[in-house]
């Protein structure tokens, strides 16, 4: 079942909102140009040997920046990187030269030219799905923050002792006893505290990426998930059938090596 951000279970979960950039530099496709928040593109070449004739891989390339899925309950960073992405921002034209310019053109001609390009985008307010496994990282405790900003307000008093006896040196002995060290440490509390309640309010980070696990596949798609479900229904049905003829034709090929 689908988990909505804010509550979802640390582990292998499936998401489904809206996709966003992170905030940093905004991503631009290399083929088209297109603002996007992640691509992938190939350019093929179409190449003559003899008799054969065939479409050769010259470049390709996908983006690894993470991007943003966001719900109504809050937002996550994908990472994309060995993510099997399926998105309906998919298209395929040719040109004449390495990099496209120009008209685009769909089909094969001698006018068309002898290059094949071939992008996939995911943009912006694109419906996402996505499934992989999911993490959350919470702010540091409160208390811990106080404590340790405690600590650097007194090393930073201590770097003046004639100041820190001016103002804790109640006896006026020349030395800190244990009382006064006590008062100190109290006062660089209460300092530490206000500087904390000044500070914004860190929110907790959620993260998907992942699972590296043949088991669990790491995916992300712009189809409703009922469609994508049918869509590996039929690749799985396809591959058994494969399989299928595979097994038949390697125990013929057996059972003939044997003249059986």
């Amino acid at each position: 079942p689908s988990s909505k951000i804010r509550s979802a279970h640390q582990g292998y979960v499936e998401l489904i909102g809206m996709a966003a950039d992170s905030g940093d530099t905004a991503l631009v496709s290399p083929l088209t140009l297109s603002p996007c928040v992640w691509y992938e593109y190939k350019i093929e070449e179409y190449r003559r040997s003899g008799k054969n004739s065939r479409w050769h891989t010259v470049q390709k390339g996908r983006s690894d920046a993470p991007f943003v899925i966001f719900d109504i309950t809050g937002s996550c960073f994908i990472f994309p990187t060995g993510a099997e992405v399926s998105s309906h921002r998919k298209k395929t034209w040719q040109g004449s030269s390495r990099f496209p310019a120009g008209h685009q053109h769909s089909g094969f001609s001698l006018l068309s030219g002898k290059y094949r390009y071939t992008e996939e985008l995911l943009c912006k307010d694109d419906p996402l799905y996505v499934i992989g496994a999911f993490s959350s990282r919470h702010p540091p405790n409160p208390v811990e923050l106080a404590n340790h900003a405690q600590a650097n307000i007194l090393n930073e008093w201590k770097q003046d002792y004639a100041k820190l006896l001016s103002r804790f040196d109640h006896d006026a002995n020349g030395e800190i006893d244990f009382k006064e060290w006590e008062l100190a440490r109290a006062e660089a509390l209460r300092k530490a505290e206000r500087q904390i309640e000044q500070q914004l309010p860190v929110a907790v980070v959620h993260s998907i990426k992942d699972p590296k696990s043949r088991r669990h596949p790491f995916l992300i798609a712009t189809t409703e998930p009922t469609a994508l479900s049918r869509r590996f229904r039929w690749q799985a049905a396809g591959l058994f059938i494969l399989s299928i003829i595979a097994t038949a034709a390697l125990t013929w090929q057996v059972f003939s090596s044997h003249g059986i």
